[in-house]
C-alpha cells in the first residue's frame, strides 16, 4: 500500500534534522562517536513510522540505534516520534540495505532487526527480500561474530523461505515461532504488527546468530539456479529475464542466445574452457531432456567426450566467476561467460 504525501514534510524533516546522518559514507568505524557510552550498536532494516524503533530505543537507553527508512514520509513520523519522546540514542539514515558494507566497518555492528519487510513473493523478485542469501552476505560484512538478526513477519511464505536461507548463510537459527503473541503481547510491536495482532493474524519471529562460515558450493538446484541467475544475469531487464529466461519453455542459456549478456560462442567458448587450470567444477542440469535437475562435482579438465549424451547442462566454479553451457541445440553454443564482462 503506498503511503499518502505528507503535508509539510520538508520543514517537518528539518525540525528533526539533528537525528538524520547525512554523511554514512564517511562514517565506517566511527558511528560510536555519536554516543561514546554506547554498549551495542543496533541497526533497523525499514523503520517505517517509527513505533518499533521509538520503543526499542526507549527500553535499551544504553543501546546505540539506526533507523534506515527509504520512504521519507514515513521517516518524518518516526523522527518525530523519537524526538517526542526525548530519545538521545536513536539516528536516521536515509538508504537502501545493500550500502551497508559501505557505511559499517567489519564487525562495527551488534543486531540487525527486520521487521515485516516486503515479501517480494514472485519467485525472479526473490533476491529483493532482505533476508535472500545476498543481504545476507552484506550483513555479515558489517555484524560482529556472534551478532545476531532479528526478523518479524506476517508473511508465511517468506518466513519459510527465511529459515531456511539463514542456515544456509551461517546464520544459527533460534527462537523460531509461527505465533510470538499467541499468549499475549511479547516485545515492541511495530504500527503493522500491532494491526496484524489486532485482527487475529499469527506473527512469525525468528533469531539469527552469525557463526564462522566458509561459503560452500550451494547444495540444491533452485540454491544453484538462482546464485547462477544473480552471478550471470545480474544486468538483464526484469522484463527481458522474464520473457525470454524465466517464461516457461525457455532456459537460463537464453540470457546468451538472445544476446542480452556478452559471452564466447563456440569455439571461443571450448578454447576458454579449455584453457581453465585443472580443478574442482561444479555441473549442474537443467531442462525437459534430463530426468532430474541435479548438482555435482567434477574435475577440469573434462574428457573429449564428456558432453556426449548431455544436454543444456551448466558448469561453474565455486565462486561463480566463469560459466560454460552445453545446449541441445547445435546451432546455439556453447556459450562461455565470465561474470561482470
Amino acid at each position: 500500500m503506498r503511503m499518502r504525501k505528507k503535508k509539510n514534510l520538508i520543514p517537518r524533516m528539518e525540525r528533526c534534522a539533528d537525528r538524520l546522518i547525512r554523511d554514512p559514507y564517511d562514517r565506517p568505524g566511527h558511528w560510536r562517536d555519536l554516543m561514546p557510552q554506547a554498549r551495542e550498536v543496533h541497526l533497523e532494516l525499514g523503520c517505517g513510522k517509527g513505533r518499533f524503533t521509538a520503543g526499542t530505543a526507549a527500553a535499551q537507553p544504553e543501546v546505540l540505534f539506526l533507523a534506515v527508512e527509504m520512504v521519507p514520509d514515513a521517516m518524518v513520523v518516526a523522527m518525530e516520534r523519537c524526538v517526542s519522546a526525548g530519545l538521545s540514542n536513536v539516528w536516521f539514515i536515509s538508504a537502501n540495505a545493500d550500502q551497508l558494507p559501505y557505511f559499517f566497518a567489519p564487525g562495527e555492528v551488534d543486531r540487525i532487526y527486520i521487521n515485516f519487510c516486503d515479501p517480494w513473493p514472485s519467485g525472479r523478485h526473490a533476491k529483493r527480500r532482505l533476508t535472500h542469501g545476498n543481504f545476507l552476505k552484506l550483513y555479515r560484512q558489517v555484524l560482529k561474530m556472534g551478532g545476531q538478526i532479528h526478523f518479524k513477519t506476517d508473511n508465511q511464505p517468506l518466513f519459510e523461505f527465511s529459515v531456511e536461507e539463514l542456515p544456509q548463510f551461517g546464520f544459527a537459527l533460534s527462537e523460531v515461532t509461527r505465533n510470538l503473541h499467541e499468549n499475549g503481547p511479547v516485545g515492541v510491536m511495530t504500527d503493522y504488527e500491532a494491526k496484524f495482532y489486532g485482527l487475529g493474524q499469527p506473527i512469525n519471529r525468528c533469531v539469527g546468530t552469525m557463526t564462522e562460515w566458509d561459503a560452500p558450493f550451494p547444495t540444491t538446484f533452485r540454491a544453484v539456479k538462482n546464485q547462477w541467475l544473480d552471478a550471470f544475469a545480474g544486468d538483464v531487464s526484469e522484463a527481458d529475464l522474464g520473457k525470454h529466461v524465466l517464461a516457461e519453455g525457455n532456459y537460463l542459456w537464453h540470457i546468451f542466445s538472445w544476446k542480452l549478456v556478452p559471452c564466447l560462442e563456440g569455439g571461443g567458448a571450448r578454447d576458454a574452457l579449455a584453457a581453465l587450470p585443472a580443478g574442482k567444477a561444479y555441473l549442474f542440469y537443467v531442462g525437459k531432456w534430463n530426468d532430474l535437475p541435479y548438482v555435482k562435482p567434477v574435475e577440469l579438465p573434462l574428457a573429449a567426450n564428456f558432453f556426449e549424451d548431455l544436454h543444456d547442462v551448466y558448469l561453474v566454479d565455486k565462486d561463480f566467476t566463469w560459466t560454460y553451457v552445453h545446449t541441445h541445440e547445435e546451432a546455439c553454443g556453447p556459450y562461455f561467460c565470465r561474470a561482470g564482462t
